[in-house]
This record gives structure tokens, sequence and C-alpha cells, in this order.
């Protein structure tokens, strides 16, 4: 029923970076200093927890780009916890280019030679995922070298893939004994392997209870919602990079909706939030952060930084990443123009389900960005949009027909149709979309892009 969970037991926290083109130069060498002092002292207590090294780099720098480029620094002078790191920005690029895999299996290797622990029990893991008896008999030894150390995450797994919990269930005395120690990933693991959800709720709750970060976050989907509300703060107090996320893309959302209430520090408290979710490797963060900034959130950010964020949630296969590498490949921001590519890529988007490419493809047959305008394909991009669910796509088309392009002449007699059409679908939003467009006679999907 959560055969996902084991995969994500080996390699817990393994998500999305971002690969950006530069670092700024100049960072602070006091900075660097108590950056290398933070990352050995995570190998000294075989800590794999981020959370602090990158609070101290966001909070001195106010950037995601050093903290990139520093770990990549000291992987390559050998320090197993930015090995580690390394290895698991690498590994989420690995479905869309599975040559990159090579590489997370040696910096996992370099890492454990190390004897750097939370390596030892991920490498482990490659091993015995190789479906090689050579390969698995010496993943199995350094789980028992990892055990020795009294690692309780490498304790729960060699139970696992020993044999020893199959053979004796959870009432083995192996078993029993990890329960006692209140073993946390023994609980998860014992989670997964339940087929009735009452079951999965009961070990995760225990599991969470004894201080999974995993568990309170996966508890969320299962429980009521005062309940998941408690358990997504547990979560995020626990640093959980995908809580961490979700958190901060909820609170800067629920502020930009407010208008005039907008709370500009709490806004910031939730983009903090979401840099550290990305910095510590969540794919969901990256093209929430693209996108936000393609809204106008930030308007000294670089056009680069946008690129660079959709480009790496598109390399990590999130199609909304995908549709807007292409938008800003159409329109030329932060990369050169190149209409053509761009347009491929946002079809192929379309096809994987992006929310909003639609709207974008119709901007740019709108406006002939890069393309002979042609009203038509526009009209057709909204169309499709209006059938997978947009409640603006009618007043959209109002809009457009009213205001006319290159190929085609102002339709006010059209316009009414598509206008009146959005009004009986129940878009509250419909006249004042149609009006604002109308007004200032144009429209462009994400304005601020171009800006």
């Amino acid at each position: 029923m959560k055969s996902w969970y084991i995969f994500t037991l080996f390699f817990l926290g393994s998500m999305s970076s971002v690969a950006y083109a530069a670092a700024p130069a100049g960072v602070d060498s006091s900075l660097e200093s108590r950056f290398q002092l933070a990352l050995q002292d995570m190998v000294k207590k075989n800590s794999d927890d981020y959370y602090e090294v990158a609070s101290l780099v966001l909070k001195a720098s106010g950037d995601m780009l050093s903290f990139q480029r520093m770990m990549q620094d000291q992987a390559a002078k050998e320090n197993p916890a930015a090995q580690l790191w390394l290895a698991r920005y690498l590994r989420m690029f690995v479905s869309t280019e599975p040559t990159v895999q090579k590489r997370v299996e040696e910096l996992l290797r370099k890492a454990a030679s190390r004897k750097y622990i939370p390596a030892m029990v991920e490498y482990a893991g490659v091993l015995y995922s190789a479906n090689s008896p050579e390969a698995g008999k010496k993943g199995l030894t350094m789980l028992m070298d990892a055990c020795r150390q009294g690692d309780s995450k490498a304790r729960a797994l060699y139970l696992m893939v020993s044999g020893r919990m199959q053979s004796g269930g959870i009432t083995s005395p192996e078993v029993v004994s990890e329960l006692k120690k209140n073993n946390y990933f023994l609980e998860e693991m014992i989670a997964s392997a339940q087929q009735e959800e009452s079951s999965f709720i009961v070990w995760m709750e225990k599991a969470a209870e004894h201080g999974s970060a995993f568990a309170s976050f996966a508890l969320c989907e299962f429980v009521a919602p005062e309940a998941a509300e408690k358990y997504m703060q547990q979560a995020v107090n626990r640093h959980f990079p995908a809580a961490l996320g979700h958190v901060g893309s909820d609170i800067v959302r629920r502020e930009a909706a407010k208008m005039e209430q907008f709370d500009a520090a709490k806004a910031a408290e939730g983009m903090h939030m979401l840099h550290l979710s990305a910095m510590l490797c969540t794919p969901a963060a990256y093209g929430t952060l693209a996108s936000l900034y393609a809204e106008g959130y930030g308007k000294s950010i670089p056009r680069e930084l946008i690129y660079e964020l959709y480009r790496t949630a598109h390399r990590c296969g999130d199609p909304n990443g995908t549709a807007g590498l292409g938008y800003c490949m159409v329109l030329g921001v932060g990369c050169k123009q190149d209409p053509a590519a761009g347009i491929r890529l946002m079809e192929s988007a379309r096809d994987k389900g992006a929310q909003w490419v639609n709207q974008a493809l119709a901007s740019v047959y709108f406006n002939g960005d890069g393309v002979p305008a042609n009203m038509n394909k526009a009209i057709d991009a909204l169309m499709e949009d209006y059938v997978n669910g947009s409640r603006h796509a009618y007043a959209l088309m109002a809009a457009i027909t009213a205001i006319g392009n290159a190929s085609a002449a102002p339709d006010p007699r059209r316009a009414r149709m598509y206008l009146d059409m959005a009004i009986s679908n129940g878009d509250p939003q419909a006249g004042l979309y149609y009006d604002l467009f109308v007004k200032e006679g144009k429209w462009r999907f994400l304005e601020e892009l171009v800006r």
C-alpha cells in the first residue's frame, strides 16, 4: 500500500535542487569559514540535517546561489557531508538525465568510504538495489558497520534487508528490541507494510510521536484538517523540507490575496521558508519560487534567476517547470530568445498536464511573440484551458477578441458572447478581467516577466 516508503527511507531528503548559471562573486570569507566549520560539525555528528547550514548561508548572503557553489566547492574538497548533498542534488535529474546516476553513485561511494554514516546507509541502499548478490552483500556489510556505530536508521534497514523482520515479524526479539528504543525509522517501515489505512496511520502516529518529521508530514494526507494542521506545523518545526515549502508557499499566496491587508513581513517569512525548502532539495519549491517571481513578487529579481529556476524544475521532470522554461525561451527572458524550441517545450508540458501552459500559449499566439500572430490558435488554446477546468478562459477569450490583434480585427459581438459564457459559467471575476484588459488594450500572460 505504501511501497513508496522504502525508497524514501533510503533517500529521505534526496529531492531537487537548482542548477544556477553562476554564483554571485565575493562571498564573505568569514561566511566561508563558518560554512566549512558547520559542515565539519555535521560530519562529526554524523548528521544529514542541512537546515542549520542552509539557514546560515541564507541569512548571511540572502540567496541560494552561494549555498550551491559552496557545497560544490566542499564536495570537490572531499567533505562527505557536501558530497552527500551533491549526490542528492544530482539524483533528482536522473529521471530526465539517466547518465547522472553514475556520478551520484560515485559521490556516495566517496562519502561512505570516509565512514560518514548517513552516506554509508544511503550507499548501502544503492548497492542492495543493484540486483547483484556481490553488491548486495557489500551493502549488507556496510549497514552492519553503521549499526555498530549505533545508527538507528541503519538498524531498521538492516532488519529489513537481512530478512529478519520478514521471517520473524514485529514480534521477533530483534524488532521488539528496536521498538522499545522508539526507533521511528522502524515504525515508519512497519507502517509502510500495512494493508489497512487505519494500521498505517497508527504506526505513523507512533513514528511522529517519537520524532519523525517524515511521519508528521505524511500523516497530513490521512487525518482530519485540524490534526493535519498540527502535524504540518510539527513537520515544519522538525525542518522537513517539503513541509517548509508547502507552508511557505501557503503563507505567500495567502498574504498576496489580502491586497490592502498585505503583511510584507509575513510574506517575507514565507519566501524565506520556500528558499530553505529549495536549498534542502525540494523539487516543488523551485517551480513555486519561479512562478512567484514571474508574477512580480520581488521586482529586483534578475530574469536569469527566474529562467534558471524554471530550467531546474524542468530537469526534475516538473511539467509546470517545462512550461515556464519554454515561455521564457519564447520571450527571451533570462536567456537567448528561441521561440520554436520554447513552443515545443510548452506543447510537451501541455501534453504532460501543466496547469497554466494553455494561457501562456494563447498569449504567445495572440501577441505574436516570436511567431506570426494567430487569433484562432489563441482561442483554441484558451478553449483547451477551459476544458481543463479554468474559470477565466472565457473572460480572456472575450478580452482578446474585443482588443483584436495583427491577425484579426476587434470583434465586439464575439467578445460579448464569450463574456456572457464566462458569467454563465460562474466566473466571478469575468467582468473585472474583461474591463481591465480591454481598457489597457493589451493582454500578455505573466506581463511582469517582460517589464
